[in-house]
């Protein structure tokens, strides 16, 4: 079986590939605009092939595509964020290859963006903190926020991912210098949402129109992500897949609160997402299960215990057995992340700010801020929608 990751995120294609990696050694070809580019590097990537995924490039993409399956008929096309998904959505009539599950653009649309997917939840009683839609910076009344929210708050656009424009507003004066006075502060579809003092965790499902096939629950713990129970999260995942009739893979971002527990979803990623290795590595591959999805299921697979170390494979000794000598999906999993030029790339780059960003995890978890981060701010480049 042979692959075509379609989109232009790196870091979830390459986590995409290394999943594939742990269970075949098909060739596998990333097909994406120039922010994909440096993927060629990956030794798990075959080939790189350059197309504009906005549109202009689909004849181009049609025509590549069929003439591999028609060379190799068990080709599969496997679109990995929201710009492939699109790409794929336009294009499906035309295609002669097998494609993963993927939700239609509507749902996509409907999801991805921060205050629909709060109207939809809303609709349906699925829990989100109080959220406003403010537009721009310039629109936002400081006094009537703060009365009704209180301080802090967050503010954040609505159709970016990564954190991007996501800003806890603590006081007047930092509203007014980092936001209102910094004219890189450009985002006009700002909402205001409540913050929930609490832990951040995610909630990974995969759906086959509505019916729910598998899901995952994490956090995050220093280097550490750890899936565990939360029946809670488990009826939501349930809910959310049937009421959105969903398709294919998402990544929910969640806030647990302090003291009380309650559940708050904040975001949704329909895609695949940045640390979807880490469910590989303790036994749910949302990748392998997406090829063959059967219509519906007795129970979902669940994956609610096992953690993963998220450094490179050769800065963890206790995991060097394995990557030496497990010939299984782990060994096969830790050698696709230990030997890889582009993964080994990523680990340069980091090595450098790695002390200062495990010293600051580690004192956050001494002294314990009074108001720790909500979900997908600042952190969301450690977890993921994936973002």
């Amino acid at each position: 079986m042979n692959f075509v990751l379609l989109g232009r995120s790196t870091r979830v294609a390459i986590e995409v590939l290394q999943a594939i990696r742990s269970f075949s050694q098909g060739d596998c070809l990333v097909a994406g605009d120039e922010a994909s580019r440096p993927l060629r590097w990956s030794t798990h990537c075959s080939r790189h092939v350059m197309i504009e995924l906005g549109g202009s490039g689909d004849d181009e993409f049609v025509t590549m595509i069929n003439g591999l399956a028609a060379r190799n008929s068990e080709t599969v096309l496997i679109p990995f964020d929201c710009d492939g998904i699109r790409m794929a959505n336009r294009v499906q009539g035309r295609l002669q290859v097998k494609t993963v599950p993927v939700p239609d653009v509507a749902t996509l649309d409907l999801l991805e963006d921060k205050w629909s997917f709060h109207a939809f939840c809303s609709q349906h009683a699925l829990p989100v903190p109080l959220t406003r839609f403010v537009g721009t910076k310039e629109a936002v009344d400081f006094d009537a926020v703060a009365a009704e929210f209180g301080l802090p708050f967050v503010l954040k656009p609505t159709n970016w991912s990564g954190s991007l424009g996501v800003q806890i507003v603590t006081s007047r004066s930092q509203f007014e210098q980092d936001i209102l006075g910094d004219a890189r502060y450009v985002f006009d579809t700002l909402v205001v949402q409540q913050f929930i003092e609490g832990e951040d965790a995610c909630l990974s499902v995969l759906a086959n129109r509505g019916r729910l096939l598998a899901l995952a629950i994490q956090r995050f713990v220093l280097n550490r992500i750890e899936f565990m129970p939360n029946a809670g999260l488990e009826v939501i995942a349930s809910q959310i897949c049937r009421d959105s009739v969903y398709h294919g893979v998402m990544n929910l971002d969640v806030r647990i609160e302090k003291d009380t527990g309650k559940l708050f979803l904040i975001e949704a990623n329909p895609r695949f997402y940045a640390s979807l290795t880490a469910a590989v590595f303790c036994g749910l591959n949302f990748v392998a299960e997406s090829l063959d999805p059967p219509d519906e299921v007795s129970e979902p697979k669940r994956l609610v215990a096992g953690h993963f170390d998220k450094r490179h494979p050769l800065l963890t000794p206790s995991l060097w057995p394995r990557l030496l000598l497990e010939l299984g999906a782990r060994g096969r999993l830790l050698r696709a992340k230990a030997f890889d030029l582009f993964t080994f790339g990523m680990l340069l780059r980091q090595l450098p700010s790695m002390p200062l960003r495990l010293a600051r995890r580690s004192a956050a978890l001494v002294f314990r801020p009074r108001h720790p981060r909500p979900a997908g701010v600042g952190s969301t480049a450690d977890k993921d929608g994936a973002s």
